[in-house]
C-alpha cells in the first residue's frame, strides 16, 4: 500500500541484465547508472535513509563497499537522474 501497488516483485535474471547490467546476487543501487530509460523504481527503507553509511555491491557480488547515504542521495541519484520512494518495511511499523 505504501507504493500504491497490490504486488511487489523483484526482477528476474533477464531484467537485471537488461536494465541494470547486473547478474543475480549482485543487485545494487549502483546498477541505476545503467538504467538510462528510467525503467527501475528505487524503494529505500526509512531506516537506511537515517543511517550514515550503507553497504552495497560495486555491481558484482565478489566484494562490498560502504558509501555515505548522503552521497548516494545527493550525488549518485542526481547523476543517474533517479528518485526514490521512502518505505517502511512490513513488520517494522
Amino acid at each position: 500500500s505504501q507504493i500504491n501497488s497490490a504486488r511487489l516483485s523483484f526482477a528476474g535474471p533477464e531484467e537485471l541484465k537488461q536494465y541494470l547490467n547486473l547478474t543475480p546476487g549482485s543487485a545494487t543501487v549502483l546498477g541505476l547508472a545503467y538504467d538510462k530509460e528510467k525503467k527501475v523504481r528505487l524503494l529505500i527503507d526509512k531506516d537506511l535513509l537515517e543511517a550514515e553509511y550503507f553497504g552495497c555491491h560495486p555491481c558484482m557480488n565478489t566484494s562490498s563497499i560502504a558509501m555515505k547515504t548522503e552521497d548516494m542521495l545527493n550525488k549518485f541519484l542526481p547523476f543517474t537522474e533517479h528518485t526514490y520512494t521512502e518505505v517502511v518495511l512490513v513488520g517494522e511499523i
